[in-house]
């Protein structure tokens, strides 16, 4: 697992923020939060109850953003948007603080819960729980794993959230702005709280200090014995165990084929995701409308993982085969709605238009998988992308991990283009040495300016005595 130092996610991190511009004609202004570009705040993201209260203004009062803030002024923001494109950080004053069983919602009267929780019965007794454990004037969202959960388990979190909530307004009352009061959750944690309840058997790792940090967490959330039967497994070889760089090299493809010979083809644009259903070599039956439907059905199973592990958001618009019958549009969109009410952004199956054109809204909160894997290209100025640090360090130490475990090699030399060459002695020089140490094998990088490609080449391999004998 790689979580690049120089660009951790921001999403959840709470400063206090400095007002340094403000924009009538957009309803929005500038905030200074300690970063090299300051945060956009639109006015929607800072007419939160509390805000409001504070301000002792009600909404109707607040009907320009000059009214509310002055420029200089300090506040309290939260992350709610990562930098997408050319596009801003976007911050709000609605802050929130998750835990494995609930999100604490500070200055709120509000007891709510997920609409993942289908159980009146169960419903009613989170919302009683909400009640009976609200204090200090913070409410809360209660969480798909808070089901069944207990009263003591459950106030157990919300007293740990709200103490960890008053030292960040402690720390916001005697610090100057910009500054940094809370960093959101590693990615560990993130995985752990979002992912791993009952129904997760095992966890594979691949270092001694992750599985530690995971089963740590296990036993903080594990006092009901629910999470008793995960196993974390620690393992050199996930990758080719689980397939997981083919699946990785898939998620760059335009194309994606189906089981039953059809495909789908995804194009990612600024503005919106467009993906097409074709039915290539699959032949149905001689019914044209069951044929479409089947076709459709099948493809929109695999569109939902691809949003899904593609990370696509904004506006997606799905251009199925032509379907006729009213029944069978409505069957698609219903299908669709509950394919994605399991996904973790929130996701709204619009509508599907005569030209069957089915519109999806994804909520957009940080970059997509090619966007955050590639980065654009210096040479040719944007016309086409190249692999980033991440993916090429991803590559190498895949060429190690097989040399390790296949063979008793001490070194291996590998050859890449100048332009691999460069990027990787001035941007991944230290991880390379983190790959030697953690496989115990010794890599000796050579540039060979007859490579054009990013392909990494394998020149040498073998004993260390030998390799250096070459060299």
């Amino acid at each position: 697992m790689y979580e690049d130092k120089q660009n951790e996610s921001l999403l959840g991190n709470i400063y206090k923020g400095k007002v340094v511009n403000i924009l009538p004609g957009m309803d929005a202004a500038f905030i200074e939060i300690g970063l090299k570009k300051n945060a956009y705040l639109y006015k929607d993201d800072l007419l939160s109850d509390k805000f409001l209260k504070e301000k002792k203004m009600s909404k109707k009062e607040a009907a320009n953003i000059n009214k509310i803030l002055k420029k200089g002024e300090e506040i309290l923001v939260q992350i709610s948007r990562e930098p997408i494109g050319e596009k801003n950080i976007s911050v709000t004053t609605d802050i929130s603080l998750p835990g494995k069983y609930m999100a604490l919602i500070p200055k709120s009267i509000e007891v709510n819960v997920s609409k993942k929780i289908r159980n009146v019965d169960e419903k009613n007794r989170l919302k009683e729980i909400g009640k009976t454990i609200m204090s200090d004037g913070n409410g809360m969202i209660l969480r798909t794993f808070a089901e069944n959960i207990s009263e003591e388990e459950i106030e157990k979190e919300y007293k740990l959230l709200s103490a960890l909530y008053k030292q960040i307004e402690q720390e916001y009352n005697y610090s100057y702005a910009p500054k940094l009061l809370y960093k959101s959750n590693s990615l560990v944690e993130k995985i752990f709280l979002d992912y791993v309840d009952s129904t997760v058997d095992e966890i594979y790792v691949e270092d001694k200090k992750t599985k530690a940090e995971i089963e740590n967490l296990i036993k903080s959330y594990n006092k009901l014995n629910e999470l008793k039967n995960v196993k974390v497994v620690e393992s050199t070889n996930i990758f080719e165990m689980f397939n997981i760089q083919n699946q990785i090299d898939m998620l760059f493809d335009r194309k994606v084929e189906l089981q039953n010979g059809g495909s789908i083809f995804i194009d990612v644009t600024e503005a919106m995701t467009v993906i097409d259903v074709n039915s290539g070599k699959f032949i149905g039956n001689d019914n044209m409308e069951e044929t479409a439907l089947t076709l459709n059905l099948a493809a929109l199973n695999e569109i939902a993982r691809q949003i899904k592990l593609r990370n696509l958001s904004g506006i997606i618009i799905i251009d199925f085969i032509d379907i006729k019958k009213q029944e069978n549009i409505n069957l698609l969109l219903d299908t669709a709605k509950q394919i994605f009410k399991s996904d973790k952004a929130k996701t709204n199956v619009v509508d599907m238009t005569k030209l069957n054109l089915m519109e999806i809204t994804r909520k957009k909160d940080k970059e997509n998988f090619y966007n955050l894997m590639t980065k654009e290209c210096d040479h040719c100025k944007g016309s086409g992308k190249i692999s980033s640090k991440i993916q090429v360090i991803l590559k190498i130490e895949g060429i190690v991990r097989k040399i390790k475990i296949n063979t008793s090699c001490e070194a291996v030399i590998i050859s890449v283009g100048s332009i691999l060459y460069t990027k990787i002695m001035e941007q991944c020089e230290e991880i390379l040495r983190d790959i030697e140490s953690a496989y115990k094998i010794k890599i000796y990088l050579k540039e060979n300016k007859e490579i054009l490609t990013e392909e990494i080449i394998i020149e040498k391999m073998g004993k260390l005595d030998y390799i250096n004998s070459i060299l």
